[in-house]
């Protein structure tokens, strides 16, 4: 339980408006105080505070990745970044920025636009969702086949240990070797190693031409035989989606399933690779193909990270992994699987990275409603049961991003513990020793 006196040893590090009663829900669990540090030095001394008392904390930022999971064993404080809202460092020449952890990917975009520059990081909404919590969460979307992941693009760090220590890790240039990269160890960690304060990321300069094309299949497999043909012109991404996925891209099905191909560059190269893509679509066997100028392509892709944000409580949200070649065979299985399921089932595929994302909408669903009845909980299982074990056949996994708190419970989150798990429970007990970052929310309960 949080006492008075914790609570006024805070009020002795921040001010008393950067302490609030009204903090995030996380499954079901609603930590009894909230505290929004001002400064990296206030985000140090309020995480030793909390560690000397053994408090459970919950960090967060914008708050758009609070699903992702497994149910936190505790929660008792909830560590905002948002008011750590600095773009502290930014070299254009040397395309090498630095950030507070609350900094908001759309602002730091507009930033890095004004100096025709771009982060390529995908997150669901940018507007909310802040660098530190996609640095955290490890978000990335379809151009992770050109730019690579958060742990590529991220160069330098600055984290706040459970003990309240601050690491400096990484540097400020684009070839550094100096010291250990523990910063990268925070990368995909949702925050159970450390509070994220600021980061470093090497940056790009923005394309002259960003066009997309999309074909209309009525079966799947020659949607992905495009997408394999596809990829011999170096498209920045590819995703392919069925019916559901594009009522909500489009608000209108073009096909049975739609393949989507996006080019970036040089104004003559697009124009080529658009050029050959629609001939390869057409030889195929698409039955419509659309192209999209800059701005229309830019929104579309945005659409597709997108995907699956921002639902009720009751919906079900999953990515599902395989080896590339392979993904079509998972595509097809699974949507086979969800017919019976009498639910809106959409699913949108990465050929290129070998990813799947798939969310179950309950056509009834409320905002406000946070549970199941026992047959759809049922349903819901044997789904996730199947897609995990159709996943591993292929080379991949699965991780329930979105679910109810009894869905969590029956299903393991995060999937099989991976074989380096001691390793990854020393990294906890040596970064966390009084283990409050997060409780119970990564793999295996760390």
């Amino acid at each position: 339980m949080l006492t008075e006196t914790l609570h006024s040893q805070l009020a002795e590090i921040v001010s008393q408006e950067a302490i609030t009663s009204d903090s995030p829900t996380v499954d079901g669990k609603r930590p009894a105080l909230g505290v929004a540090p001002r400064s990296v030095a206030e985000l140090a001394a309020v995480v030793a505070e909390l560690h000397a008392a053994e408090t459970a904390t919950i960090p967060f930022g914008g708050g758009t990745m609070l699903d992702l999971g497994a149910p936190p064993t505790a929660a008792e404080v909830a560590l905002g970044t948002g008011s750590l809202n600095a773009i502290s460092g930014y070299e254009p020449a040397d395309l090498i920025v630095t950030a507070e952890a609350g900094v908001t990917v759309a602002v730091l975009q507009a930033t890095l636009r004004e100096h025709d520059q771009t982060l390529p990081l995908e997150v669901p909404c940018p507007d909310r969702a802040t660098i530190g919590g996609a640095v955290a969460a490890n978000v990335h979307g379809p151009l992770r086949y050109t730019f690579g992941t958060a742990k590529d693009l991220v160069m330098g760090m600055q984290f706040i240990q459970g003990d309240g220590t601050l690491v400096k890790s990484g540097g400020e240039v684009v070839k550094n070797v100096a010291g250990f990269g523990l910063h990268k160890l925070q990368v995909g960690a949702l925050g159970t190693l450390g509070v994220i304060a600021t980061a470093t990321f090497k940056v790009y300069p923005l394309p002259r031409a960003d066009q997309s094309l999309i074909f209309a299949f009525e079966d799947s497999d020659a949607a992905f035989t495009a997408a394999a043909a596809v990829r011999a012109h170096q498209p920045a991404a590819a995703l392919v989606g069925d019916a559901v996925a594009q009522q909500c891209l489009f608000g209108a099905v073009r096909g049975a399933h739609v393949l989507l191909v996006r080019f970036m560059g040089a104004q003559g190269a697009v124009a080529r690779q658009v050029r050959a893509a629609t001939a390869v679509g057409t030889e195929a066997g698409a039955r419509a193909t659309e192209v999209f100028g800059e701005t229309e392509s830019a929104t579309l892709w945005q659409l597709c990270v997108d995907l699956g944000s921002d639902s009720a409580p009751t919906n079900v949200l999953f990515k599902a992994s395989a080896v590339p070649s392979e993904m079509r065979h998972v595509y097809a299985d699974l949507l086979r699987a969800a017919e019976p399921l009498d639910e809106h089932a959409g699913f949108v595929a990465d050929p290129l990275n070998g990813s799947l994302k798939c969310g179950i909408h309950a056509a009834d669903a409320q905002p406000q409603d946070s549970s199941v009845d026992a047959d759809t909980l049922a349903r819901h299982l044997r789904f996730l049961q199947h897609a995990r074990a159709v996943s591993q056949e292929h080379g991949g996994s699965l991780v329930l991003q979105r679910g109810t708190v009894a869905l969590k419970a029956a299903f393991d989150v995060w999937g099989p513990s991976p074989q380096g798990l001691q390793f990854m429970q020393n990294l906890k007990q040596a970064f966390d020793p009084h283990r409050i970052l997060n409780p119970g929310r990564f793999v295996a309960g760390i």
